[in-house]
């Protein structure tokens, strides 16, 4: 059809993109062999210079709909005409279109979750990191005004509403960023603990005007601030991601990529651990006859070892304690799964938090 039409100036982008996909529709039928549909798209692949990109998006079309699926023939029939038009699509439109996960079964990437985790990480960098010339512009009036708004006494009839409205004021007339501006309402919701009422409410309102993952980038932009060597995350940066995760304003699993250490090195953690509570045991079973000095210098060792050695900042772990805290056993759960069983709850401000939560949910039963 299309090598008919070739001399046709008639013919438009969708007539070409209904065409391939009713080709590519018969091979996932099982209608079509996958080689006969790959030697027809060679053929017509130089009808019009954008003709790989018209591939590429029917075959997002057929992704997302074979899926959806439940017979897995025709979804193995839509991988097998991909890997066979792979010569006539480049893989970086691929990478750009498909899924991971059919990415990954295709060969082109090694695994769909680090390939999501480092999407992530460079949509951060590349959208969020404040860029220097936005300073130039930007007046600092505006700035001032706004903290002002955020810090005043919030009794009385002020409500979210209103200072969502006064904040759209000041991103107009003073030419803010609103990705900064969301930072700032962050920063002093940290400082303001107190008012969820407010914050969460406020919030809620402001991400109507932002992209869906901004609110989750920015706080993942505050954590990774802490991660240098010696960096200690504050509680206060934890409290704030509990509650909005708690009122599902974020996604877990979009925030945990952003988080230390990562999932390996704390399963190595919690082998190395076990190992030296074997070695202690160990030396407990054993006798021996050392002298009252000998014993005073071990003591004095022990104590400056734990003075030198300060413990790696656990983002993962100062999150679930603040998840605890909130009373968000859902998402606390979520995380504790993740770790090794028992490594949670063998920090003690881990037990403790957990111990509280328990308390406060039994204790109504007891005033029936």
């Amino acid at each position: 059809m299309l090598s008919e039409n070739k001399s046709h100036e008639n013919v438009t982008f969708r007539d070409i993109q209904q065409a391939l996909y009713e080709l590519a529709n018969h091979v996932v039928k099982g209608n079509l062999k996958h080689e006969q549909a790959s030697n027809v798209l060679s053929d017509v692949i130089e009808f019009r210079d954008d003709m790989s990109s018209i591939l590429a998006d029917v075959f997002c079309i057929l992704d997302i709909e074979t899926s959806c699926l439940e017979e897995k023939s025709k979804r193995d029939h839509f991988t097998q005409l991909v890997l066979a038009c792979l010569y006539l699509v480049s893989d970086t439109v691929l990478k750009e279109r498909l899924d991971p996960e059919t990415l990954e079964s295709l060969g082109l990437i090694k695994q769909s979750q680090q390939f999501n985790q480092k999407s992530v990480k460079i949509k951060t960098k590349l959208f969020y990191k404040q860029q220097k010339f936005n300073l130039l512009r930007e007046e600092n009036e505006g700035y001032a005004k706004l903290i002002a708004e955020l810090g005043q006494d919030l009794s009385g009839n002020i409500t979210s509403d209103l200072i969502l409205e006064n904040i759209k004021s000041l991103i107009g007339c003073f030419n803010l960023d609103p990705n900064r501006v969301l930072d700032i309402i962050l920063e002093v919701y940290e400082c303001r603990p107190e008012y969820d009422e407010f914050f969460v409410p406020l919030i809620e309102s402001y991400m109507y005007m932002c992209e869906p993952q901004t609110l989750c980038h920015i706080l993942g932009f505050k954590f990774k601030f802490y991660q240098e060597p010696n960096g200690e995350t504050p509680s206060s940066l934890y409290r704030v991601a509990a509650v909005l995760l708690q009122h599902n304003l974020i996604d877990l699993e979009d925030l945990y990529v952003h988080l230390l250490p990562v999932d390996n090195a704390i399963l190595e953690e919690h082998k190395r651990e076990i190992v030296e509570a074997k070695q202690i045991v160990r030396k407990l079973t054993m006798v021996v006859l050392s002298s009252e000095k000998t014993e005073e210098k071990e003591k004095e060792k022990d104590k400056e070892e734990e003075k030198t050695e300060k413990p790696p900042d656990n983002q993962k772990l100062g999150l679930l304690e603040a998840l605890l805290k909130v009373g968000d056993w859902q998402h606390a759960q979520s995380i504790m799964d993740q770790m090794p069983p028992f490594y949670a709850t063998s920090h003690k401000p881990i037990a403790i938090a957990l111990c509280q939560l328990v308390h406060v949910t039994v204790e109504p039963l007891y005033r029936r």
